[in-house]
C-alpha cells in the first residue's frame, strides 16, 4: 500500500494575475517512507524541481531556468531537504496518533461522513475575498473548487489544503479573491464519498446537491501541516 501526502502553498501576485506555488509531498508505504519531493508551479505549470539525488534544482520550462539559477547552492538544496524530511516526520506521526493512522487510511473507508460547508467574505476593500469552509467529512479525499458559470475558476483561489480534526474528521477552507470576480457570480462546489453527487453553495445562498452526469474527476489526499510561507 503506498501512500500520498501533498502540501500546497500558493503565493497570489494580486492585479497582475499569476499565482506562484510550490508542492511538497512525502509517500509511504507499509515500511516506510519511501520518496519525496519539492516542485514548483507558475501560473498552474510546473517550472522547476529540487532534484535531491543529483543535489540540484532542476528547471522543467523556461519561466524556471532564471528561478532554477538563483537556487543552484548546495546549502539551498539542503535546506529543502531538511525542511522535507521535518514535514515527513510531521505528516506521519499526525496519523500515529490520530484515529485515522496510516494502517487505516490504505483501507477503503466503510463509515462516511458527510461535510457541513459555509461560505462567507472576508477581507477590506480591493482586498475582498470569500471563503468556502468545509468540515467534519470522513474520508479525507475531497474535491473543492471555485466554479463561475459552472466552469472552473483557477487564479485567486488558494486553500489550506485537509487538516485533521480531533474527532477523526477533516476539514478544509478555500479562498478565493473578488479582485477579478463577483461574489454572486461564483459558486463553492464539493465532491465527497458521501455525497450522492455535488454539493453546490454560492454567497447568501442555501445549499444545494445535484447528480454529477459528466465523466470529469479530480480527487486528491491533501495535507497542509506546517507554515512553509517563507519557503521561496
Amino acid at each position: 500500500t503506498r501512500f500520498f501526502f501533498r502540501s500546497v502553498l500558493s503565493l497570489l501576485l494580486c492585479c497582475e494575475e499569476h499565482a506562484y506555488q510550490q508542492f511538497i509531498g512525502c509517500a509511504f508505504n507499509n515500511e516506510g517512507q519511501v520518496s519525496r519531493f519539492w516542485r514548483y508551479g507558475y501560473d498552474g505549470r510546473d517550472i522547476m524541481h529540487v532534484d535531491l539525488a543529483k543535489e540540484a534544482v532542476v528547471a522543467t520550462s523556461e519561466p524556471g531556468q532564471l528561478l532554477a539559477e538563483e537556487r543552484k547552492s548546495k546549502e539551498y538544496i539542503k535546506r529543502k531537504e531538511a525542511r522535507l524530511v521535518k514535514v515527513c516526520s510531521a505528516v506521519k506521526t499526525v496519523f500515529l496518533k490520530s484515529n485515522n493512522s496510516l494502517s487505516r487510511a490504505g483501507k477503503s473507508a466503510v463509515y462516511h461522513s458527510k461535510p457541513a460547508v459555509y461560505v462567507s467574505s472576508g477581507g477590506e476593500k480591493d482586498q475582498e475575498y470569500l471563503k468556502c469552509a468545509v468540515h467534519g467529512f470522513y474520508p479525507n479525499i475531497i474535491r473543492v473548487r471555485w466554479t463561475q458559470n459552472r466552469r472552473p475558476v483557477y487564479f485567486g483561489v488558494s486553500t489550506t489544503g485537509v487538516l485533521p480534526h480531533k474527532d477523526g474528521t477533516f476539514q478544509m477552507i478555500s479562498y478565493l479573491s473578488l479582485s477579478n470576480v463577483s461574489a454572486q457570480s461564483v459558486t463553492c462546489e464539493i465532491e465527497h464519498l458521501s455525497i450522492d453527487g455535488i454539493l453546490r453553495i454560492a454567497y447568501g445562498k442555501s445549499l444545494t446537491s445535484i447528480k454529477d452526469t459528466s465523466d470529469e474527476s479530480e480527487a486528491s489526499l491533501s495535507l497542509n501541516l506546517m507554515n512553509i510561507s517563507q519557503e521561496t
